[in-house]
């Protein structure tokens, strides 16, 4: 079981897992851009990086995995996004932080199913969601 923990909370979340379970696209994924930067993509360390998010009132959350989650992936911090426009704009104001590493990139596109820009990975919707067909062809 994954652990996160909040930065700010995205509260779209739950009427979108709602019709999903009742094998619905909510038009919620629709607008959810879901920014993924590893946490060894990071050139600062984790706690930094997170105050830093919460001052500039990123709406995210993050996780450390444990094993054997830990074996692929040390962990993640995703932000949330209502646009593509906006999620390019935090990617330009973030990228002094994060190096483009690809040590974690297969785990990332074999089971989150993401396109990377450097060292960030991203999305939308959540990985569940493929199940209404693969993100890149949604309408938008």
């Amino acid at each position: 079981m994954i652990k996160w923990v909040g930065i700010k909370s995205w509260d779209k979340c739950g009427i979108c897992l709602a019709y999903f379970k009742q094998g619905i696209q909510h038009e919620n994924s629709l607008h959810c851009y879901k920014l993924g930067i590893p946490i060894v993509n990071l050139k600062i360390p984790l706690e930094e990086f997170v105050r830093i998010l919460k001052e500039k009132g990123y709406v995210g959350k993050y996780s450390v995995f444990s094993f054997p989650l830990s074996i692929f992936s040390k962990g993640v911090v995703i932000l949330y996004f209502e646009s593509e426009e906006e999620m390019r704009k935090a990617i330009n104001e973030l990228k002094e932080y994060v190096k483009d590493e690809g040590k974690e990139k297969w785990f990332y596109n074999t089971f989150v199913n993401v396109d990377w820009i450097d060292g960030f990975n991203y999305r939308r919707g959540c990985p569940e969601y493929d199940k209404f067909g693969d993100w890149r062809s949604w309408k938008t």
